[in-house]
C-alpha cells in the first residue's frame, strides 16, 4: 500500500483551517476510523477550496478522504502515546488562525457578521478541532520528520525516473549580490524610539495590541496578523530581542527593545520551557533621501573598485555587504525554495532580472534599489555568476531539487508503511459512496476483517 501525497502542503494547510474556510455544509458521517469520524462537510470544504485553486481532478474527493483517514490514524496514535499539546498552544493557535481570518475580512466585526458568531464563540467551537490537528501534526513529525537523505539515495531516486518522465526546467541563473542599507542618524533613531514608547504606553492604557500592530508595525511578516511571530525556541531571534522576550511573563508587555532592525514592543502569549509564543510591534527609524545618497555614494565606490580589478566581488561582499548570510559566502545568494544556488527566471525579483538580463557571466550590474526581507529599503549591485539554458532535469544542475524530492518520497514511504501497519488493527468503516475510489478500496483491503464494513 502507498499513501498518496497529491495534495501535500495545500491540504495540510486546509486541514488546519477547514473550519473557517466557508460556512458549514450539511453534515453526514462518511467514514469512521476507530472512534473518530469524518464528515462529508470536511471533504466538501476542502474540495471546493481546491477547486477555487484550479486543481480539481476526477479522484480529488478520494484523495481527500485518504488524507483525512491518515490524519485520524495519527490522532489515535498520538492519544495512545500520550503526545501532548498544552492549553496555551491550542489557545495561541486558535488566536493566530482567527486573527488571520479577521485580517481577510478587514475587521473582527465583519467576520462575526459573516459567520453569525462572536469571536469567542468561534474559538470555543473549534478548540478541540485545533487540538486534534496539533496532536496529529506532532505525531507525524515523530514518525517521519527526522530523516536524512544520502547522495547515493539521491542518485538512486534520479536513476529510477524514466528519461521521458524527467521534469523540464526553464532557463536558470546563479548570482551574487552586495547590499548596502542606508543608516539612520542619531536624531532619526531617537524619533523612532519615542514613537515606540508612545505606542507602548497606549497598550498599557488599554488599547488593543493587535490593532496597533496592524496600524503601526513595520514588520511586513507579522503586521497583517496582529504582530504574530508564532512559537519560537530560545536563540531564534537576535540577542537583544531574545533576552527581553524570555524574561516576560504570559501577557506581559516588554520595555522598548532596540535591535539592529529597529525598536520592538514585545508581548509574551505563552511559554513552555525554551519555546515562547510571541507578538511584537516594530518601529524603524525613517530613511531620508540624504541617507540614500550617502549609501549610493558608498556602493558606487565599491562597484568602481570591483570593475577596476582592485577588489574582487567576493572580497567586497565579505567586507562591505549588509546582507547577512550572503556576505559570509562571497555574496552568493541561496534559493530557499530548493536549497540550491540556481533560480528560474520567474523566481527572481523583477529588479534582479532586469539588472542581469543583459550581463555576461562575471559582469556586475548598475546600482539597483530593493526592499529587504525585514522591510528595510536598500541598494545593491548584482553579479551574474552563471546561467543555464532550458533543460531536462539532471543531477549536475538540479541536485538540490532531486534531493528534496527524494527526501519527500522517503518520508511518505515511512508514513505509508506506518499507516499500513496501523490499518491492520484499526476499525475502518467507509460510506459506500466511496466504493468507486481505488485508493480507498486498497485501504479497506489492508484493514483487517473487523475494520471492514
Amino acid at each position: 500500500m502507498k499513501v498518496k501525497n497529491i495534495l501535500s502542503a495545500t491540504l495540510l494547510m486546509l486541514l488546519a483551517t477547514v473550519a473557517w474556510a466557508q460556512p458549514k455544509t450539511i453534515d453526514k458521517i462518511v467514514a469512521q476510523v476507530g472512534e473518530n469520524i469524518i464528515l462529508q462537510s470536511e471533504i466538501e470544504t476542502i474540495y471546493y477550496q481546491e477547486a477555487s485553486n484550479g486543481t480539481v481532478s476526477a479522484d480529488l474527493r478520494c484523495l481527500i478522504m485518504e488524507q483525512l483517514i491518515t490524519q485520524k490514524l495519527l490522532l489515535i496514535q498520538a492519544q495512545k502515546d500520550s503526545v501532548e499539546v498544552t492549553d496555551e498552544q491550542v489557545e495561541y493557535e486558535l488566536e493566530r488562525r482567527l486573527r488571520y481570518y479577521e485580517s481577510l475580512f478587514g475587521s473582527k466585526e465583519k467576520m462575526e457578521e459573516f459567520y453569525g458568531k462572536t469571536f469567542q464563540e468561534m474559538k470555543e467551537e473549534f478548540r478541540e478541532d485545533i487540538r486534534d490537528i496539533l496532536l496529529s501534526d506532532r505525531m507525524k513529525g515523530q514518525i517521519a520528520g527526522d530523516i536524512t537523505i544520502s547522495p547515493s539515495e539521491v542518485r538512486a531516486f534520479f536513476n529510477k525516473i524514466p528519461t521521458d518522465s524527467l521534469p523540464y526546467f526553464d532557463a536558470e541563473v546563479e548570482y551574487a549580490q552586495i547590499a548596502i542599507v542606508p543608516q539612520p542618524t542619531a536624531e532619526q533613531k531617537a524619533y523612532a524610539r519615542e514613537k515606540a514608547v508612545g505606542i507602548r504606553q497606549r497598550i498599557l492604557d488599554g488599547d488593543d495590541f493587535e490593532l496597533l500592530a496592524s496600524i503601526y508595525s513595520e514588520d511586513p511578516g507579522s503586521k497583517e496578523i496582529g504582530g504574530d511571530l508564532g512559537c519560537q525556541t530560545r536563540g531564534t531571534f537576535v540577542t537583544e530581542f531574545d533576552a527581553a522576550a524570555f524574561k516576560l511573563q504570559p501577557g506581559e508587555i516588554s520595555e522598548v527593545v532596540a535591535t539592529q532592525f529597529g525598536y520592538h514592543i514585545i508581548r509574551l502569549e505563552s511559554r513552555q520551557g525554551n519555546t515562547a509564543c510571541l507578538k511584537h510591534i516594530l518601529i524603524t527609524p525613517p530613511v531620508t533621501n540624504s541617507n540614500i545618497q550617502l549609501a549610493t555614494k558608498k556602493l558606487d565606490s565599491i562597484r568602481a573598485a570591483i570593475i577596476s580589478g582592485t577588489l574582487s566581488f567576493r572580497e567586497a561582499a565579505a567586507k562591505y555587504s549588509d546582507d547577512e548570510g550572503s556576505n559570509l559566502v562571497g555574496g552568493d545568494v541561496t534559493n530557499f525554495q530548493n536549497g540550491g544556488s540556481m533560480f528560474a527566471i520567474d523566481e527572481l525579483d523583477p529588479e534582479v532580472y532586469y539588472a542581469i538580463e543583459k550581463l555576461d557571466p562575471g559582469e556586475v550590474s548598475e546600482i539597483i534599489s530593493y526592499t529587504s526581507y525585514d522591510g528595510k529599503r536598500g541598494l545593491r549591485i548584482v553579479q551574474l555568476k552563471s546561467q543555464s539554458d532550458p533543460h531536462r532535469a539532471n543531477l549536475e544542475d538540479d541536485y538540490y531539487r532531486m534531493q528534496a524530492a527524494a527526501k519527500n518520497e522517503k518520508q511518505m514511504q515511512i508514513l505509508s508503511d506506518w499507516v499500513e501497519r496501523k490499518l491492520k488493527s484499526a476499525y475502518l468503516k467507509i460510506d459506500p459512496i466511496y466504493d468507486g475510489c481505488e485508493n480507498i478500496q486498497e485501504l479497506m483491503r489492508v484493514a483487517n476483517d473487523v475494520g471492514r464494513k
